[in-house]
């Protein structure tokens, strides 16, 4: 629990070192814990975290703890910023391809 606090905090951090941020968001998505989902999503939301490959890999995180719980909640989806966003289609089109027409998603990169 203290591990996932740690890099939720620094993954928050405005101020963090990018390769940083990225990391956290990387190793959050091997908790298949609430607290985990939850900032990955804040941080995907593109106001605190604004890089585009840190944002990508929490969606990327995001879509595994998804694939891992085998449960797609299209409520945070529609809450993550593009790049989020294409992360998580990404991981989704490799590990649950028939997510894409269950609920109806596509990659648009506009």
């Amino acid at each position: 629990m203290k591990k996932i606090q740690s890099l939720a905090k620094l993954l928050l951090d405005p101020s963090a070192d990018i390769a940083e941020q990225d990391d956290a968001a990387d190793y959050l998505g091997n908790y298949n814990d609430d607290k985990a989902l939850s900032a990955l999503i804040s941080a995907s939301k593109g106001d605190i975290v604004t890089d585009y490959s840190v944002l990508q890999t929490c969606g990327e995180s995001i879509a595994r703890i998804w694939v891992l719980r085998d449960q797609f909640e299209m409520q945070d989806y529609v809450k993550l910023c593009m790049q989020a966003r294409l992360g998580a289609l990404d991981y989704i089109e490799g590990m649950k391809p028939e997510w894409f027409e269950k609920y109806n998603l596509r990659i648009d990169y506009q």
